[in-house]
């Protein structure tokens, strides 16, 4: 339990803080052992005292990093038992990458912790990202670019790896995590790598005390996430009704969208739409902004044009817009497609075979006289746009189907984004 001392400190109430999660049955901690995951583990203690709190299971990673990295999942672990809490001691024992070891180690994070937590129940992990991650968060994202979706920082609530997560000190500051650590007379673990001016956050963290001279402190940066996540939420709205009524995608997994529609669209609706159109077509989780918008620009002048962004290809018609994957981007060799499993083929489609000897590949050979000769009748969209899709063929060369369109049975194919 926080003492009262502790809770005047920091001005928190743990009630406030971890009300979202207080319906779920079993809830897991990461805990690194640093001062903010410490906070959060003891936060959590004084909320789930109570017996109609759920089960607070603490998750803690080593890397495999560091020497040092055995000794403090050790001391989380005596913590958490002090404070009442199961304890998994988890470590990464893969072979470490030579280049991207954050992104590495982040993926394999939340893969280990997701598998735990699978295992034990546990339907939400919760993470001590704080106000000041947040605030260089939105910085690093505004230094690459980032439109609105980026600029709102962090979700309360997302899900990263399979895993969803749930944020509940946002906008509590790091001053106040350290107060609750010391007033528990805890020594949190120091990653060196939390002071490496090699990592970009880290130099965004030695830049927010210049920073916050100028006006510009973590506060207000969280402060102005906030607010754009509401715009943002309203945008997304607005967007998801105007895919619905002007965009849609055949068989084949090329996207249509009315012209006029997109064109007469607000630009920020046009810009997301589109965005959401390329990501489709390209079977990307999602596209890039700046070509996006310098396509969407070129939409308001009359005139038909090409472009491909992030490989797909945006053909403008002078009433039609047609998104399709651009076949030379994928690895020609057919695949054979499993029995026991779907096939998810370049991020686009769902590809389940009934038998053995099934194998997909881009349809790069189809012509419209091969097209004739298999459906009947000529494409109504470019030969181009067909020889992305995927055809799926018998182990004797009989073609069972382009697309989703099954000529024949024996595989069931869906496109994700529409059953995703």
């Amino acid at each position: 339990m926080l003492s009262s001392e502790t809770e005047r400190l920091s001005g928190l109430e743990p009630e406030a803080l971890f009300a979202p999660v207080g319906q779920e049955k079993t809830i897991g901690l990461a805990v690194s052992g640093g001062t903010d995951s410490l906070a959060l583990m003891l936060l959590a203690a004084d909320w789930a005292s109570e017996s109609s709190r759920p089960k607070v299971i603490v998750y803690t990673l080593d890397h495999g990093l560091r020497p040092e990295a055995a000794a403090e999942t050790e001391m989380v672990a005596r913590v958490a038992d002090d404070l009442g809490f199961a304890c998994r001691t988890l470590r990464w024992d893969e072979p470490k990458p030579e280049t991207g070891l954050q992104a590495a180690a982040r993926e394999a994070r939340y893969r280990l912790i997701g598998a735990a937590m699978a295992r034990d129940g546990a339907s939400v992990l919760l993470t001590a990202h704080q106000q000041d991650d947040q605030a260089e968060t939105v910085l690093m994202r505004l230094a690459h670019g980032s439109g609105v979706s980026g600029l709102k920082g962090m979700e309360t609530f997302s899900t990263v790896g399979g895993v969803r997560v749930f944020r509940p000190l946002l906008e509590v500051s790091r001053v106040a995590l350290e107060q609750v650590v010391a007033a528990a007379g805890l020594e949190p673990v120091e990653d060196p790598s939390n002071d490496d001016p090699r990592y970009e956050r880290v130099r965004w963290r030695k830049a927010m005390p210049l920073l916050g001279d100028l006006g510009l402190s973590a506060p207000q940066l969280a402060g102005l996430a906030k607010r754009l996540r509401r715009i943002d939420a309203m945008a997304e709205t607005v967007c998801a009704a105007f895919v619905s009524a002007h965009v849609r995608v055949d068989e084949y997994g090329v996207v249509h969208i009315d012209r006029q529609a997109l064109s007469d669209a607000p630009e920020e609706i046009r810009i997301r739409a589109l965005r959401r159109a390329v990501a489709i077509a390209g079977g990307l989780s999602e596209a890039p902004l700046a070509p996006v918008e310098a396509v969407a620009g070129a939409l308001t002048a009359d005139g038909a044009f090409s472009r491909t962004v992030a490989g797909a290809v945006v053909d403008a018609r002078a009433h039609a817009i047609v998104i399709y994957r651009q076949a030379g981007r994928i690895a020609p060799e057919p695949v054979s497609v499993p029995v026991d499993r779907p096939l998810v083929w370049d991020g686009r489609f769902s590809i389940a075979a009934r038998g053995p000897g099934v194998r997909v590949a881009p349809a790069l050979a189809m012509t419209r006289a091969r097209y004739r000769a298999l459906f009947g009748g000529y494409p109504v969209v470019p030969v181009a746009a067909l020889r992305g899709a995927p055809i799926v063929e018998a182990e004797d060369g009989t073609v069972i189907a382009l697309g989703t369109r099954i000529r024949t049975p024996g595989v069931e194919i869906s496109h994700i984004a529409l059953t995703g």
